[in-house]
């Protein structure tokens, strides 16, 4: 089956284009702001010696590859993953400031020495100010990546001062979300020290520990591994059972750290039982930044090995999902969990897309969500989309055209920009695919100019899209030809016969001598394109089944 890989899984991506920074402050109660995220997935191959993957697994693989080459982009995006914690005092002093001196440090290292605790206390202050306005700041990072710093710092860990405990561990929080791995390395070593913190009966510390925690997981594999090795899972499951949803929201915001990226392991978070717990708050909880954050948690576990996302679906994670939809539609960003977490699911075997087409409430929650003005919550719902409607089971998707989608799309798919367009062509092409008696409901006069569009740009991907939506039109729709012609189309399949990839100019040129070629006179039977259905109703010309694009999620990074 053929599925779409998930652009990106990081946070930063779709926070960044709604407009909103992911290192906001806490909100008054301290708690940290929830984040959001999204991503171009890959499509798989469509023909033979296609270079694009055929797989789930090939397009994981290529999009890896593909990573590497995004290293710089990828350490922004870790950074912005993170959460700063800010004061007022914070905001405030950073007006006119640029550049943090050596002066300034030097009265902070003289505090810290002094002995006196009011001193002390004002320069963990400072510090921890100074690491959220300054994070690129050398002197600064010299400084509180220097061994005899840390033990200072150590030493208030160790202490008894629950006020300066709770200051340095701020410290330490506001370290791991810079974005040096020095200090996310410096931050490590406090660790123990944090971990022991979350079975505190200090809440505030308890909190500020689990934050910190979620800082330096999220900086990699060899963070969060040591953090498993020293025991953090437990304890930091055991916090959802609090009744303090602030600390709540804050542990899941760690877990999800634990949960995200390659090599992340969900099953060692699942066999320590974390499920039950998480999904709890899924089924009582009403306050959305929790629900949100608690879908995070989801969004990376499902997008894990297959058997963690059977264990979720045997807890009836679906409607746990689909429920609190509706709540959300005026939620902007913050519904971007739930919304891919539910794409994941998708993602996977036919049932589940069977399970969430028949799921009361999802399909009209859909449609208003593909048409809301946030942008990333309407592409990642045109993405949940396209994995729907490459269900194979034609009948089923009865169910998406009643429901009002194929106007809706079609007006997406030729009046938005070109990424969003995109996402809906998905969907379209999806539903032609499923026979002639589907691409005949598409309104093709209103879709080609856009298609032909596709097939005007540079971007591979679009051309594919437009390529294959020609194709189907002129192998599945009777007066498709003509219409073809009578809307210019021959020229912009000229243009993609002069491509220099050679799938597109080999497909182009087919369509090309088949339907327009100077010895086709209309009179003879155009020649079956392999993977394409019948016009006549019958099968397809290959006994290859329809190429959905259906795009798998991908371990988050």
């Amino acid at each position: 089956m053929e599925k779409r890989t998930l652009r990106s899984s990081t946070r930063a991506a779709a926070a960044a284009a709604a407009g909103s920074g992911l290192h906001d402050d806490k909100n008054n109660n301290g708690k940290p702001t929830t984040t959001t995220t999204t991503g171009a997935g890959k499509f798989k191959g469509l023909y033979k010696a296609n270079p694009i993957a055929r797989t789930a697994k090939e397009g994981i693989n290529k999009r890896v590859s593909d990573d590497v080459k995004l290293r710089k982009q990828r350490r922004d995006e870790l950074v912005s993953a993170k959460r700063f914690k800010r004061s007022d005092d914070a905001k405030e002093a950073t007006d006119g400031e640029t550049e943090l001196s050596q002066e300034q440090i030097d009265v902070v290292d003289g505090q810290l020495k002094s002995g006196k605790s009011e001193q002390i206390a004002l320069a963990l202050k400072a510090l921890s100010d100074y690491l959220t306005q300054f994070p690129g700041s050398d002197v600064l990072q010299t400084f509180v990546s220097d061994p005899g710093f840390l033990t200072i710092i150590e030493g208030i860990l160790t202490g008894t001062d629950a006020e300066k405990q709770l200051l340095a561990t701020s410290v330490v929080t506001n370290m791991a979300a810079g974005g040096s791995a020095e200090l996310c390395e410096a931050a490590l070593n406090t660790a123990p020290h944090l971990i022991s913190f979350l079975e505190s009966q200090n809440v505030a510390l308890v909190d500020q520990s689990a934050w910190a925690l979620g800082n330096i997981a999220a900086e990699g594999p060899t963070f969060r591994d040591r953090l498993k090795d020293n025991g953090v899972l437990p304890p930091l499951i055991k916090l959802l059972q609090s009744k303090d949803l602030n600390l709540v929201q804050t542990s899941c915001f760690a877990l999800s750290s634990m949960a995200r990226g390659e090599g992340a392991n969900q099953d060692a978070l699942v066999k320590a039982g974390l499920i039950k717990p998480l999904l709890h708050h899924l089924r009582v909880d009403t306050e959305p930044a929790v629900i949100a954050e608690a879908a995070w948690v989801v969004v990376y576990l499902t997008s894990g090995p297959d058997n963690v996302s059977t264990q979720l679906m045997e807890h009836q994670l679906i409607p746990l999902l689909v429920a609190p939809l509706k709540d959300f539609l005026d939620q902007k960003a913050l519904a971007i969990p739930l919304i891919r977490a539910l794409g994941n699911i998708a993602s996977g075997p036919d049932g589940n897309t069977l399970s969430l087409i028949h799921e009361p409430g999802f399909l009209p929650s859909m449609l208003q969500f593909i048409q809301s003005d946030c942008r990333p919550v309407k592409k990642e719902s045109l993405w949940l989309m396209s994995n729907i409607t490459a269900e194979h089971q034609s009948t089923d998707l009865i169910k998406v055209i009643e429901a009002g989608f194929i106007p809706v799309l079609s007006q997406i798919a030729t009046h938005q920009n070109f990424d969003i367009r995109k996402e809906a062509a998905y969907s379209l092409i999806n539903l032609a695919l499923h026979g002639p008696d589907y691409a005949k409901i598409l309104p093709h006069r209103e879709l080609l100019p856009g298609f032909l569009d596709f097939l005007r740009t540079k971007d591979q991907e679009l051309i594919q899209l437009g390529l294959r939506y020609v194709q189907l039109l002129l192998t599945g729709i009777p007066d498709g030809p003509a219409l073809f012609s009578e809307l210019n189309g021959v020229d912009a399949l000229e243009e993609v016969i002069l491509s220099d990839d050679r799938d597109q100019h080999r497909l182009a040129s087919l369509l090309m001598d088949t339907y327009f070629g100077e010895n086709n006179n209309g009179s003879r039977v155009p020649t079956p394109i392999p993977g394409t259905p019948d016009p006549h109703g019958g099968n397809p010309s290959s006994d290859a089944p329809p190429q959905y694009l259906k795009r798998a999620s991908m371990s988050a990074v």
